[in-house]
């Protein structure tokens, strides 16, 4: 979709933030954060749409009814 630029453009307004606030250490952690982010949740929605679900909590055929039998 946006190509290599969106995790560095997210990157580099997260330093920024992170550096007014918190000086270097600040603007490392923040870049770090959000790049990694960034990719964590493109990934998430990558799978979503193509309908790859890879969560443990789905129906696993175990019946858990509050009906007493």
């Amino acid at each position: 979709m946006f190509g290599p630029l969106g995790p560095l453009t997210v990157g580099k307004k997260a330093a920024k933030v992170g550096y007014r606030r918190f000086g270097k250490a600040g603007a490392v952690a923040f870049g770090i954060g959000a790049v990694g982010g960034y990719v964590v949740l493109r990934k998430k929605v990558k799978s979503m749409m193509a309908g790859d679900t890879d969560d443990s909590s789905s129906d696993d055929g175990a019946e858990t009814s509050d009906e007493a039998a």
